[in-house]
């Protein structure tokens, strides 16, 4: 997943470097990355790139290592991802050395792979898209909490994965490794895309659903034909409502756009849901307002679902 602009800033070349910390655990905001003593530093690692068409606009960026690296990543972690720009066609290349930049969210990770979901729509993302296979690519840096390690899961008996466009690359890396641990609670994922063609990996969610009846269900959103899931107590009704849980004993994930987000955090706060049961993760739309029928919807939806 690409990144904000706000985020591309901490990129940037200085002579201080960053040590993140863990207070921003619950991933209430990605600007928690800025510290006082400006944009971090990172060792850089070299890759080799493979893209993969997944959707309507977006592609997967496979990357592989050498083998004497070892990667410790998790989906969720927020690394620096750079490609070599011979055309100089990305501002931020000029000052990297003639590599572009950005700041991206892992999707999959093992100790000698990455994967990140982008969507194709700017320069860089082009530039990444259009890549041949072996072209080289270098990234570092770790950032941000992974999406597990924001559930406590001893706590809660279910978790929710709202996500928008490709901000579903890093909830199926989280669900995978979530189906591997039998302590981890029930999980939904509820991702939402503006047309059929835009939905990716269906036929993998439906075989993970398949396989794990009573852990793993899933419902792709399609705003064009049945509008945004929060339109409508009725549209909520796409997620499970067949156990009453206390309003504490969901965890809920939100990531992609900011206004989804924001209006699902606030619907969530209104409807008495604990701060430490929402994580959330903004890339792009911040500065649009949030509809006030949809923070109600979700909150009254949310409140009627509870015992």
């Amino acid at each position: 997943m690409e990144l904000p602009y706000c985020l591309l800033l901490l990129l940037l070349p200085t002579s201080v470097a960053f040590t993140p910390t863990r207070s921003f655990a619950t991933h209430r905001a990605t600007t928690a990355l800025f510290s006082a003593g400006g944009p971090p530093k990172y060792d850089k690692v070299t890759g080799l790139l493979r893209v993969e068409t997944v959707g309507e606009g977006s592609v997967i960026l496979h990357i592989e290592v050498a083998d004497d690296e070892k990667l410790e990543y998790l989906p969720g972690h927020v690394l620096a991802l750079e490609i070599e720009d011979k055309a100089g066609e990305s501002k931020e290349a000029g000052d990297n050395e003639g590599w572009a930049r950005g700041p991206y969210t892992v999707s999959r990770a093992t100790d000698s792979s990455l994967d990140v979901m982008i969507k194709v729509v700017g320069k860089r993302s082009n530039l990444f898209a259009s890549s041949p296979v072996g072209t080289p690519v270098r990234f570092g840096g770790k950032f941000h909490v992974p999406i597990l390690d924001g559930v406590k899961k001893d706590d809660v008996k279910r978790c929710v994965f709202i996500s928008t466009g490709v901000g579903v690359g890093p909830c199926i890396g989280a669900i995978e490794l979530a189906l591997k641990d039998e302590t981890f609670p029930s999980i939904e994922l509820y991702p939402s895309y503006r047309t059929p063609k835009e939905s990716v990996y269906g036929d993998h969610l439906d075989s993970l659903a398949k396989a794990n009846p009573d852990k793993f269900k899933w419902k792709p959103i399609i705003t064009s034909l049945s509008g945004r899931i929060s339109s409508s107590e009725e549209a909520l009704q796409v997620t499970d409502t067949s156990t009453k849980l206390g309003i504490d004993e969901t965890h809920y994930h939100l990531i992609g756009n900011a206004q989804l987000v924001g209006e699902w955090t606030e619907g969530l706060k209104k409807a008495g849901v604990p701060d430490e049961r929402v994580t959330i993760e903004k890339y792009f739309n911040g500065k649009a307002p949030l509809d006030s029928k949809a923070v109600d919807n979700i909150a009254s939806f949310v409140a009627s679902s509870c015992k």
